[in-house]
């Protein structure tokens, strides 16, 4: 994972989630679409961004299940034992999601936001995770299940 940080923080035009993919990827911040701004098509060119990458991508939200979270990371393995993730912002309100990159125990290991410096997220903040094999889900019961894959 390189640290890639955003150019511009606007809560309608910023480029958080821009960053922290390119991070990521270990890309240049240039080489990500700005996803925020391509209106309704949006979420279909941020599939296949992952796609084209070589992965699947799916959105996994932990609803503060840590140990279930972590758990379902061991067996996703990220990208390189990280994923993208999402946090609520600190700087532009309620309901503003913020893009960060975290390790497999939930820790955020980069902010893209360089106005962050010194704010610790905890593992309870984060709302959702791309997460990118299809080999594991959670149950109805909330309990993770391992697929067995040929």
């Amino acid at each position: 994972m390189k640290k890639v940080y955003q150019s511009r923080i606007d809560k309608n035009h910023g480029t958080c989630m821009q960053a922290a993919i390119a991070s990521l990827f270990e890309i240049f911040i240039e080489d990500v679409p700005n996803f925020v701004e391509l209106g309704e098509e949006w979420f279909d060119i941020y599939v296949k961004f992952y796609e084209d990458n070589g992965y699947l991508l799916n959105i996994f939200n932990p609803q503060g299940r840590i140990d279930i979270a972590k758990q379902a990371l061991e067996v996703d393995k990220g990208i390189n034992g990280y994923w993208y993730a999402s946090v609520e912002s600190i700087n532009l309100g309620k309901d503003v999601w913020h893009a960060v990159i975290i390790d497999k125990d939930l820790n955020v290991v980069h902010d893209p936001n360089p106005n962050n410096y010194g704010h610790v997220y905890k593992p309870e903040d984060i709302l959702s995770i791309d997460v990118v094999k299809d080999n594991w889900h959670i149950d109805l019961d909330g309990n993770l299940v391992i697929e067995n894959k040929q």
